[in-house]
């Protein structure tokens, strides 16, 4: 099974700020839904958690911003599973231009599971951390 997870998105214009860039918030929606994407490609149901109570939740993201994504530019996002632990995941990222090879930002984030009835932290099951594939080394970027 491979280690990490490419999610590709075009950047459309609506995401551009007053800058003439993409707004930073956007970044981080892109890895939330690469995040996604690749947990449901690896068979978890969301939906399902939901209506048992479950879910994952953001508990803090690190980004560093390296290039500006400018409109009309195809990124992609390499996402990867870090660590997991008992109440907590790391995943990271790299959002990436390939069409000239820059890094646009890199991107951490831990993910905690949280029982939302009560809005408490509780351990990640067996059922959730059994699909989840650790990488423990940065794969290769999405050009070489």
């Amino acid at each position: 099974m491979t280690q990490y997870f490419d999610f590709t998105h075009t950047v459309q214009s609506e995401e551009i700020d007053a800058q003439g860039h993409v707004h930073n918030l956007r970044y981080l929606q892109w890895t939330l839904w690469a995040a996604g994407a690749d947990t449901r490609s690896k068979g978890w149901d969301a939906e399902k958690a939901l209506r048992e109570g479950f879910g994952w939740v953001v508990r803090s993201h690190d980004a560093t911003y390296r290039a500006a994504a400018l409109s009309g530019d195809y990124i992609t996002v390499r996402t990867w599973v870090s660590e997991i632990a008992k109440f907590a995941s790391r995943r990271k990222y790299l959002v990436c231009r390939t069409e000239d090879k820059t890094v646009l930002a890199r991107v951490e984030t831990r993910w905690v599971y949280v029982d939302l009835r009560v809005r408490k932290v509780v351990k990640i099951p067996d059922s959730a951390s059994s699909l989840l594939t650790i990488s423990e080394q940065t794969p290769p970027l999405p050009w070489e």
